[in-house]
């Protein structure tokens, strides 16, 4: 795995290669993205799951004790590379039952996507609706 200060560019991935980005500012430093954002790390890796390992990471609250900075909060790229590899390492086992709820988590992320498409294709619909409803309605504005 390798974690850098994401620069606006990514490169073109190898084979079988995962990106995604984790936060670094902000109250929720330490969240990882699909997508990336300023103030975010890059992270390419050869592992489909360590997204979802990162997220619990993120949700055990444990880099919490971390951030810095009195205005803005943020974490170290040096400080969060610490935490987070020997959990990486560790996190991987013959344990069938932990590898099934990293599965598992990947399933609920992709039902929220989903979930989040059928909202916007509503919100469209409402919008439409109303613009034709508007149209018939030929109000006249003096």
């Amino acid at each position: 795995m390798k974690i850098k200060v994401y620069n606006g560019n990514t490169k073109a991935l190898e084979e079988n290669e995962t990106v995604f980005y984790i936060q670094s500012k902000g109250n929720y430093s330490g969240r990882p993205l699909k997508a990336p954002i300023p103030n975010c790390w890059e992270v390419r890796t050869f592992r489909s799951v360590d997204f979802e390992i990162l997220y619990i990471i993120y949700e055990s609250k444990i880099l919490s004790v971390f951030l810095r900075g009195s205005v803005i909060p943020f974490l170290s790229l040096v400080e969060y590379k610490k935490i987070i590899e020997p959990i990486l390492k560790k996190a991987i086992h013959e344990n069938r039952i932990i590898n099934l709820h990293y599965l598992q988590i990947r399933k609920i992320e992709e039902k929220i996507k989903n979930q989040d498409k059928i909202k916007s294709l509503l919100f469209d619909l409402k919008k439409s609706l109303s613009n034709e409803v508007y149209k018939k309605l030929e109000i006249e504005i003096v």
